[in-house]
Formats: structure tokens, C-alpha cells, sequence
């Protein structure tokens, strides 16, 4: 610890002698989160995140949406997807669609629903609760054998959620999901991550939140390390000016959520804000997962942060922000408590306000947008 500080304040003192006192000091900026972020770092012994150990998955792999109401023929759908490697499927508003039983060996196939349907017995049932609502779903109603409960944080991040509030509001609900139905859904909970632009610190939300899952589930004495985790790009930032640019921030952003050791990576349209769903920016969207899966040697490396004091400091910082937020959404009675009333909407509220003004002032920059605009 002792080398550790004065490792810390020769780099200090070299960067002060080369630009003087008054720059140095400019160097240090404040993030939304309450990070403060400054011009060198360097290892922490103390920290509670330690590189050589923190959880990557083995690999990642490309997971894919079917909307059964916008799908002429579902099978063709899935023999489609398969022929091009993407076997890991989410079904959406599915009824009573012939389907070939033949694919549910093939892949790894889910039926999306909110509430219990009439499936077949070999089906697995993927529950996605809106988190916009005060209620949380019964899940006594559906069979706990053949389900996964996976909880978003689009409503938060879509609705201008910092990071720190996306991984606090995502985690307790979980918490009030376990609190009711007991600590055996721990290991049927998955969690979905929207990755936003801010780069580095999305590659560590990943890595708080599994730290963070695994300090609740064993309080709770059933520890989870190893808990699923979707990335998917957020819609907030998509422009309907200068559209192209939004296949380069999906892109970012689906790197950000590999980067940071995510199971799956599901990635959306360009065109996502002003055009249906059509078979063009689909097969834009999935040739996108897989230039990165196959072309980039991106998964080469298994844990590529490792070594990284930037991104261990990102990781222990958003995670000592998020569980603060998460005690005091505790002590106010839950996250269903909260959301009815209406304590989570406006802490969201409060943070989406500051980055709108940020977005007008310039501090951000919405490349097309707000700057750089090609009329």
C-alpha cells in the first residue's frame, strides 16, 4: 500500500512539474455517477475488486429476437438464424405457431412471456417483467422447473438512468423478487444490460454488477458468481439525423458489453426509431454480431480489462455508488415500494434532465446531433 502511494505521487508530482498546478487540476472531472475521474491511477491492494479473479464466461454468443407478430414463418425464421450460426433464440408474443421440435434440440431456444400461457411441456419460458410497474409479477402461477426470470434495465436506461442508478434499480428488484418468492430464484435470475456510449465505464458495469449479485446472493447464503448477463445496445442515443451513425454506436456499444464479460450480446436495428421492423437493417444488425464474433479475434482473449487500474477503479467505484443507492431503496421498504412512489422515476428524472442539458450545452456530444451535423 505504501509503494502503491508513492508510486501515486511521483506521478502526480511529474505530471505537475511538465504542465504546472492550475492544468494539473483541470485534468480531474466529476461524472453524473459522482466518479471522480483524474489523469493517472495505479493499484489499489485494498480495493475490492481483484483482475485475476473477476468472473468472465468461457465465450459469448450472439442471441437473436423472433417477433412471432411480425414473422410470416416462424420456422423459416429459425432455420435462417441457424444457418448462420445464431442458435441462441428469443420468442416473442408467441400463441400457438406451429413450431418444428426439432429446433428446440438444435439451439437454445426461450418463449418470452409475462404471464402463463399454454406452452409445450419441452418449452423453456423466459419471464421479463416491465419494471415500469409498482407490482411484481406471481411467479407461484408459472412452472418453477422450466422458467428464467430476466430482469432489463432498459425502462431505466432508455428513461435516462445513470449507470450507477441502472445497476441499483436493476439489483433491487431482484432483491424484492427473492424477498417474496424465496432465495431458491437466485439461481433462475438473469439480468439484460443496456449499454450506453460511455465506453470504459459501460466495460465496467458489467463486472460491478456481478460483484455486486454475488455479495447479496451468499448474504442471502446461496452465492451466485456466475449469473447470465445480456448486453444490448440502448435506443436512447439512436438518431434519426445522420442514421448510419447509429450502426457505429451499436457497434461500440455491443463491444463495451463483450469487453466487460457478458454471456450474450443482442444487438438492435439502425433504424430502430423510425422505420418497422424489416428484413434490410435485421440482416445489418446480425452481420454486425457477426463481423465481431468471427473477424475481430475479440474473444481471444477471455479477460482482456485484466491489468487495467482504470477500469478495476470504474468497477469498484460504480459498485460502492450502486450499493449505497441500493441501502437506501432498502430502507425506504423495496424497489415496488419505491417505484409506487415514485422515488425511482424521479431520481431517473433528475439524472435525465442534467444530460439533456449537458447535450445543449455541448459537454456531451451526439455526433450528427448536436454537432458535427451534415445537413
Amino acid at each position: 500500500m505504501k509503494e502503491s502511494k508513492n508510486l501515486e505521487k511521483a506521478w502526480r508530482d511529474k505530471i505537475i512539474l511538465d504542465l504546472g498546478e492550475d492544468r494539473y487540476k483541470k485534468l480531474f472531472s466529476i461524472t453524473n455517477e459522482g466518479i471522480t475521474i483524474s489523469p493517472h491511477y495505479s493499484y489499489n491492494r485494498k480495493s475490492l475488486v481483484n483482475p485475476e479473479t473477476l468472473f468472465f464466461p468461457n465465450e459469448w454468443n450472439i442471441i437473436n429476437e423472433i417477433k412471432c407478430n411480425k414473422t410470416t414463418d416462424l420456422n423459416e425464421e429459425i432455420k435462417r438464424l441457424y444457418a448462420n450460426e445464431i442458435k441462441n433464440l428469443i420468442i416473442c408474443n408467441y400463441e400457438d405457431q406451429f413450431i418444428d421440435n426439432s429446433f428446440l434440440s438444435q439451439g437454445n431456444i426461450y418463449f418470452k412471456s409475462e404471464r402463463p400461457v399454454k406452452y409445450n411441456s419441452e418449452f423453456k419460458i423466459l419471464i421479463e417483467p416491465n419494471l415500469d410497474s409498482d407490482e411484481p409479477i406471481d411467479l407461484n402461477k408459472f412452472n418453477q422447473e422450466n422458467f428464467r426470470l430476466n430482469l432489463s434495465s432498459e425502462f431505466f436506461k432508455n428513461s435516462g438512468a445513470n449507470i450507477a442508478q441502472e445497476i441499483a434499480f436493476t439489483l433491487s428488484v431482484a432483491i424484492d423478487y427473492v424477498n417474496k418468492f424465496g432465495k431458491a430464484l437466485f439461481s433462475k435470475i438473469s439480468f439484460e444490460l443496456i449499454q450506453g456510449n460511455n465506453y470504459f465505464f459501460e466495460i465496467a458495469k458489467i463486472q460491478a454488477l456481478r460483484i455486486l449479485w454475488s455479495i447479496i446472493s451468499k448474504k442471502y447464503g446461496n452465492q451466485i458468481d456466475d449469473c447470465i448477463i445480456t448486453a444490448k445496445p440502448t435506443s436512447k442515443n439512436k438518431t434519426t439525423k445522420n442514421y448510419n451513425n447509429n450502426i457505429i454506436r451499436t457497434t461500440s456499444e455491443c463491444m463495451s458489453g463483450i469487453l466487460g464479460g457478458c454471456n450474450f450480446i443482442k444487438s438492435i436495428p439502425y433504424d430502430i426509431k423510425f422505420n418497422d421492423e424489416n428484413e434490410f437493417s435485421q440482416r445489418i444488425t446480425n452481420n454486425q454480431l457477426l463481423i465481431l464474433k468471427h473477424e475481430t479475434s475479440i474473444e481471444s482473449v477471455n479477460n482482456a480489462i485484466a491489468g487495467s487500474y482504470y477500469i478495476t477503479y470504474l468497477i469498484e467505484k460504480l459498485a460502492e455508488k450502486s450499493l449505497d443507492l441500493i441501502k437506501k431503496i432498502e430502507n425506504n421498504g423495496g424497489y415496488f415500494i419505491d417505484q409506487k412512489n415514485q422515488i425511482i422515476f424521479q431520481e431517473i428524472f433528475m439524472n435525465d434532465k442534467k444530460e439533456k442539458e449537458q447535450y445543449e450545452s455541448g459537454d456531451k456530444v451526439l455526433v450528427g446531433q448536436n454537432k458535427f451535423i451534415n445537413d
